[in-house]
């Protein structure tokens, strides 16, 4: 084993992702040290993920948590030997000199290391750049900490002790969501600390219609308001995109803004002619927090970084019926 290098065992959840694992195992393969390991965890998967990976030389286990990402990944955590477990999605794709820049950061007596998003998108739709842009923004303008209260399970790595200590990730949470935010909240509430590795930029795979971005993201967010209303004592401070509240300012205030702005439109339609003046102000509290984003976005990528900034106002827009929907949910009985 090099000199000063952890054992790492990678953990990969799969559910039929024969069309991106590939060219997710290669960069990550080409890297290992000794001591390492690449656990792919098969989550009731029906194509070939299963024989890729294998022949592509990862260990290959079955999924014996609830269905979803956060009970594979708990059965590869809990299956690892290494010091520290690194969480990869199947469609996230590490850059080249992954391994080194990851183990600078775990000699700097850190207990978890998040890495970033890749401003360079997949495709060619605005709503992929969007999404991958607007992650990149918030991780590297946004976050001014050192340490996160976030994570995100893309490329997220913990030393395996304190994972086991605090009973991995909560797999009765449905689908992708929140369980990496609560998870963070636990680790965070424990004492741990999460060390932010802007340096690691992660290319993501997935392409979104701006349809299924929207529905993304409104299930996103009333995921969240149920994950805030269940919270004890156990979970440190709520991120938000893993930022917290107060560097996420711009997007709560954004939510309110763009109401503003839609309200004023509609007095004024309606025959109120100081209407356009409460547009205006509501208009005025979305440029200020947003007005960076959408040069960034823009000097970026072009047009299609153009057409991306405009759907920041829909994505505000869902924040509002989010919340209340949410909460109905949650009074309702559902706390998942």
């Amino acid at each position: 084993m090099e000199k000063n290098s952890t054992s790492i065992s990678i953990i990969i959840p799969v559910h039929d992702s024969e069309k991106t694992i590939e060219v997710v195992l290669e960069p990550l393969i080409k890297e290992l040290r000794s001591g390492d390991e690449l656990i792919v965890v098969d989550d009731r998967s029906g194509d070939s993920s299963k024989e890729i990976s294998s022949r592509l030389g990862a260990k290959v286990i079955a999924s014996s948590g609830n269905p979803g990402a956060a009970g594979a990944r708990n059965t590869g955590a809990f299956a690892a030997s290494g010091e520290w477990v690194l969480f990869i999605d199947s469609d996230a794709v590490a850059p080249a000199g992954w391994r080194d820049k990851l183990q600078k950061r775990i000699d700097q007596d850190s207990q978890a290391v998040q890495a970033t998003y890749s401003p360079i998108a997949a495709g060619s739709h605005a709503a992929t750049f969007y999404k991958n842009f607007y992650y990149y923004y918030t991780f590297t303008r946004r976050m001014r900490n050192r340490y996160i209260t976030g994570c995100g399970t893309f490329f997220f790595a913990v030393k395996r002790s304190f994972f086991q200590e605090m009973e991995g990730f909560d797999d009765k949470i449905p689908g992708a969501t929140v369980e990496d935010a609560d998870f963070a909240a636990r680790l965070v509430g424990a004492g741990s600390r999460i060390l932010m590795a802007p340096e690691i930029e992660v290319y993501h795979m997935r392409e979104y219609t701006f349809g299924e971005l929207m529905g993304y993201e409104l299930n996103m967010m009333k995921s969240k308001v149920l994950y805030f209303l269940r919270r004890d004592s156990t979970h440190a401070a709520p991120s938000v995109s893993m930022a917290t509240p107060l560097e996420m300012l711009p997007v709560l205030s954004g939510a309110v803004g763009i109401w503003i702005m839609i309200a004023g439109l509609a007095a004024f339609i309606a025959g109120w002619a100081a209407g356009i003046w409460l547009a205006a102000a509501g208009f005025s509290i979305l440029a200020a927090g947003h007005a960076g984003f959408w040069f960034a976005s823009v000097s970026k990528g072009g047009m299609r970084g153009f057409l991306a900034s405009l759907m920041t106002l829909p994505d505000l827009m869902l924040i509002l019926p989010a919340v209340l929907s949410g909460v109905v949910m949650y009074l309702a009985g559902r706390k998942y």
